[in-house]
């Protein structure tokens, strides 16, 4: 750590210090205020973000004529922040600088908005001048690991201690591909994923046409979400709604949660209309008896059993979607409906169990209604979904309202059916994604009260109908909130604290062998309630050096009918960033004790270009990891990271085909993008 920090610390005045921006990246700001901890933050999710905003620097915005819809496809941007971009265009005319942009939504969103719009609709028309050519990009990763997994050496894994990706893009004006390849650790075929795709766009009356693999968001994803990337985060009056395109093609490496056939959207004056029909074979968990019990969404394929399980289900899907766009006397929005049928190749144990025949167990139709209407500084959004197999329905609704300039609200209602069932939601929930059995209200608040200060917060109160349809079919009630502040000291320092409290039930078997009240087969409700600070403190030492420190600490107390359990953890990190000319280094050094799996914590890591990583700490431990990356020329990149955890808790690390003969497991990663 010392030889690191000296390095960077005496380069880092090779230029005279400059006053600069103390986060160094807009998507590293959402990460770190969102709650890695939910169901929707999974790597490929993550992957698939970062896909979209390299898409969208290649499309930019044009920042004086793009809707709500498309200024929110910048995540760090909140409902207040494009509300406040959009009124002061309609009052004062266009935004022409950086700096108008910075008064509007702060410096630092500003600077992170930079390189995804247009201030003058001149250079954007220049900019597609300059592109009436061919232009791509080719990007390759290789992964591995130090020791190799039991499993490679055993041979209960068919392949070798390597991951390899490959994405190459090609493109001209209106026109797009995508090819996507990768195998993971221990998958013996090159090949073992491949996603295609071809967009064509902007032509005319044609919005956009994917051939291949894509991804659709309808609403607010009751019905389909396929890209809803987080859950509850740093934007209280704005995480409840789903902020992805209608129709995208799909270019990431995860192997599931896509459609594969032929999908387009069409713009006849207000109306636009998304048609689409999808054959796909996913990876399926086949009972003995011949149900699906479960989609296994992993994308492994290095054992015996999980190489049968590939590809083992046809899932096909045809539907549309149609929005009516209406505006007149400040009025504005939209409102349309949606309809899916899907069917499988075998019937699907959750609806069996749910008292639908096996022979209909194998399809099913969907229908939704959905509505989003503004007037000036107020919103209302809606979406009602109906399932026909089981007969249920799910519904969220929602308004927000914006009392004074850089000060918006939001509260939402949701009542997700117990027996409705989407294989394709991604919804707003405290427990998974698929806008099934949970009740809940929420209200979030967020404040910038001046250039330096913003502070927010949400509660969210639920209620679980069934807490465990299988082991504890009876309700179950629980609440979360969070506290968010942020405050720039000065031009150079910057301070973030988030607090967190929440209660939340879950069937336990241990609770239900000490035989208390409200025990039901052997299990009875645990209730847990977790307790978290997070500290952040960046500051910007000279024009090309930074640094970010981090102190966390979290308890989860477990109420059993024996007496509290309480389980802690804490850890605190370093990271030094150093960026001059075609050179950038980071290096984190972290410290980490836990108690329990319970106590876990997380932090997101920074990766290759488009790539971070999610790291989990449990046990007791330190971490490192250090991140090189060159600009070997102007349409080249060439960067590796090498991370190793030692724990002080064990003298292995994980078990079974994963188990390594180590308590420093270590992995090395390389890559190089080039464009063309």
């Amino acid at each position: 750590m010392s030889i690191v920090a000296s390095f960077l610390f005496l380069f880092s005045f090779a230029r005279p210090p400059e006053v600069g921006q103390c986060a160094t990246d807009g998507i590293e700001y959402v990460l770190d205020t969102f709650e890695p901890e939910g169901d929707f933050e999974s790597e490929d999710n993550l992957e698939s973000l970062l896909d979209d905003l390299a898409d969208l620097k290649q499309q930019r915005l044009y920042l004086n004529e793009s809707s709500a819809e498309d200024l929110l496809l910048l995540p760090w941007l909140t409902f207040s922040d494009v509300s406040n971009i959009i009124s002061t265009r309609t009052d004062t005319g266009p935004i022409t600088s950086e700096a108008a942009l910075a008064d509007i939504i702060g410096e630092e969103k500003a600077s992170w908005s930079l390189p995804y719009i247009y201030f003058s609709r001149e250079l954007q028309l220049r900019r597609k001048a300059l592109r009436e050519q061919i232009e791509g990009s080719l990007y390759t990763r290789y992964f591995t690991e130090m020791p190799e997994r039991d499993g490679i050496t055993t041979g209960s894994y068919a392949g070798e201690n390597y991951k390899l990706y490959n994405r190459l893009q090609l493109s001209i004006p209106h026109l797009k591909a995508s090819v996507v390849q990768e195998k993971d650790v221990g998958e013996p075929d090159l090949d073992d994923f491949t996603s295609f795709s071809l967009n064509a766009y902007d032509f005319g009356v044609l919005k956009s046409a994917v051939v291949g693999n894509y991804t659709l968001n309808f609403g607010e994803g009751l019905l389909m979400g396929q890209n809803r990337y987080f859950s509850k985060g740093s934007d209280p009056a704005g995480s409840v709604r789903l902020n992805s395109r209608r129709l995208k093609p799909y270019s990431s490496s995860g192997e599931y949660g896509f459609l594969q056939g032929v999908a387009l959207t069409l713009r006849p004056g207000p109306f636009e209309v998304t048609a689409f029909t999808s054959s796909n074979r996913v990876d399926g968990r086949v009972s003995d008896d011949g149900l699906i019990t479960s989609f296994d969404e992993s994308g492994y394929h290095r054992t015996v059993t999980e190489l049968e399980r590939r590809d083992g289900v046809t899932e096909t899907v045809d539907g549309a979607n149609i929005l009516w766009n209406f505006g007149a006397s400040g009025v504005n929005g939209r409102v349309g409906g949606s309809m899916i049928h899907y069917s499988y190749s075998e019937p699907l144990q959750t609806l069996v169990e749910s008292g639908i025949d096996r022979g209909e167990a194998s399809s099913a139709d969907l229908v939704g209604l959905e509505a989003v209407v503004t007037s000036g500084n107020a919103g209302i959004f809606f979406e009602t979904v109906f399932s026909q197999k089981p007969d249920d329905s799910s519904w969220i609704a929602g308004a927000s309202y914006e009392p004074t300039r850089g000060v918006s609200a939001v509260v939402a209602v949701r009542q997700y059916g117990e027996h409705y069932y989407s294989p394709f939601a991604g919804a707003f929930a405290e427990r998974g994604d698929g806008a099934s059995n949970e009740e809940g209200y929420y209200a979030g608040i967020d404040a910038r009260l001046s250039r330096k200060v913003r502070v927010g917060a949400y509660y969210d109160w639920f209620r679980f109908p069934l807490l465990s349809p299988s082991s504890y079919p009876f309700p179950s009630k629980g609440h979360d909130m969070r506290l968010f502040a942020s405050w720039k000291a000065s031009s150079s320092i910057a301070w973030s604290l988030q607090l967190q409290h929440k209660k939340k039930e879950e069937a336990s078997s241990a609770q239900g062998a000490l035989g208390g009240a409200g025990t039901v087969n052997g299990y009875a409700p645990l209730p847990s309630l977790t307790d978290r600070v997070r500290l952040d403190s960046d500051i910007k030492l000279s024009r090309v050096l930074s640094m970010r420190t981090r102190g966390e600490v979290k308890r989860v107390r477990q109420e059993f009918f024996s007496g509290d359990v309480s389980y802690n953890g804490w850890l605190v990190y370093e990271q030094l960033n150093y960026k001059n000319g075609r050179l950038s280094l980071k290096w984190r050094g972290t410290v980490f004790n836990t108690d329990d799996y319970d106590s876990q914590l997380y932090a997101y890591e920074d990766g290759l270009p488009m790539q971070f990583d999610l790291g989990t700490y449990n046990g007791r431990g330190k971490s490192m990891f250090f991140l090189a990356a060159w600009q070997a020329r102007e349409n080249m990149k060439i960067a590796a990271r090498y991370e190793i955890t030692s724990y002080t808790d064990r003298e292995v690390y994980s078990s079974g085909s994963d188990l390594r003969l180590t308590d420093s497991p270590a992995s090395f990663h390389v890559g190089c993008l080039w464009s063309f």
